[in-house]
């Protein structure tokens, strides 16, 4: 079966990187780590394990950095011991044709999506599993590099099909679209976000990038507190229409330091070598992009005591002025996806959620998919993302 996948070699890591400044189209070459090829289609390695039929897989950044070999040997989960290949795409919407003896709860014909990735509690089957796992904090995982070696050839979502342990997968009813289905894993990023720092009634919050975590962002938070006012900050005009669509009550125009002043009551301030900050600001900004200017502007943009959420993320080493963590004591919290909830007094995971959401009609996850590419052009899939020149929300690899 064809399947995506990137190979860890770190010779040819560095030569690609060193070969992008004067050939771009090394991304696309043979000289990229990234391969599309046919594995062997294997028996299922254990009685809890499903083999899943793959309908349409979704790209996202962590796609792009592993693509365009972004990721910096000095960020620290680089120092974690890894896998000689890694099987990509996340965000899928499969159907089951295979189960194992021991699966009870789901069956040949069941849609699925994948929710945990490698925790203990999962594909590893380690028993008692850590103390993060057995929270539901499947993605904070103890073992995640400790335990029995996996089997080999599993695949993921950028391929006609993929191995799983029974529970990776949550079933999502048979008549949510593929094109719904395959937005649940990211949606449940941006719900894990609003719900790791809930707006309160009355609150100024601002989102930076209106991509779709940002735009997710924005819905969660109207549902979670209607009563908040939310601000959006997105360079492309298609992206700030499209975060009016979804419930944005302010869009940014201008330069952002302005906007923040006239919408905050913030007082801004410019010293010398037109160094700016203000004084006062938002309540909270959820930050969906993660570069360094806009953590270092994000913590200038708030006020005292202030939250700072950061969603998007860079597989480098960004820098940014944290003076005002100190000087004004804002709090930064990280989000590594999705986990566990605690939502009017219940305790149930991200995806639960979203999907009971969903099907309250309190959520819409129909208008993302913008741009389908065919498994086999998935070269074309990612140059037109990076290139920008397209509307793209949400580009997803469909299978053959």
């Amino acid at each position: 079966m064809k399947s995506i996948s990137f190979e860890v070699n770190v010779a040819k890591i560095v030569l690609t990187k060193l070969a992008a400044s004067v050939f771009p189209g090394v991304y696309y070459s043979r000289l990229s780590p990234i391969r599309y090829a046919d594995i062997p289609t294997k028996p299922l390695p254990g009685e809890n394990w499903i083999r899943v039929k793959n309908r349409l897989a979704g790209i996202c950044g962590a796609d792009m950095a592993l693509f365009f070999v972004q990721a910096h040997p000095k960020i620290s989960i680089a120092a974690l011991p890894g896998v000689p290949r890694v099987f990509m795409g996340h965000e899928l919407s499969g159907e089951i044709i295979e189960t194992g003896s021991g699966v009870r709860d789901l069956s040949v014909g069941d849609q699925v999506v994948l929710q945990k990735y490698l925790p203990c509690c999962s594909m590893k089957e380690i028993d008692p599993p850590c103390a993060q796992c057995q929270a539901g904090n499947y993605t904070l995982c103890e073992n995640f590099s400790e335990g029995p070696r996996l089997p080999d050839n599993l695949g993921a979502g950028f391929g006609e099909q993929c191995i799983l342990h029974r529970s990776q997968v949550i079933r999502v009813p048979e008549s949510m679209p593929d094109s719904c289905a395959v937005m649940v894993e990211p949606a449940s990023v941006s719900l894990h976000a609003v719900l790791k720092r809930p707006p309160a009634s009355g609150e100024k919050v601002l989102v930076i990038g209106a991509g779709v975590i940002g735009l997710n962002v924005i819905q969660f938070a109207k549902v979670i507190q209607p009563g908040c006012t939310i601000h959006v900050l997105d360079k492309l005009p298609f992206k700030r229409e499209q975060a009016r669509a979804m419930g944005a009550d302010v869009v940014f125009e201008g330069d952002p330091y302005d906007e923040v002043r006239r919408y905050t009551g913030a007082h801004l301030y410019t010293g010398a070598l037109a160094n700016r900050t203000l004084v006062g600001g938002f309540d909270c900004i959820y930050d969906c992009v993660g570069y360094s200017s806009t953590v270092h502007d994000s913590l200038r943009w708030l006020k005292a005591r202030g939250d700072y959420v950061l969603i998007g993320n860079q597989l480098s080493p960004v820098t940014f002025d944290m003076t005002p963590l100190w000087q004004q004591e804002v709090r930064m919290v990280g989000v590594n996806a999705h986990g566990t909830e605690r939502f009017n007094g219940e305790s149930i995971s991200s995806f639960d959620l979203v999907l009971r959401m969903y099907t309250e009609n309190k959520i819409r996850l129909n208008e993302f998919v913008t741009h389908r590419f065919p498994l086999s052009e998935y070269a074309s899939a990612f140059r037109t993302i990076r290139d920008g020149r397209e509307k793209i929300i949400k580009a997803v690899l469909e299978m053959e």
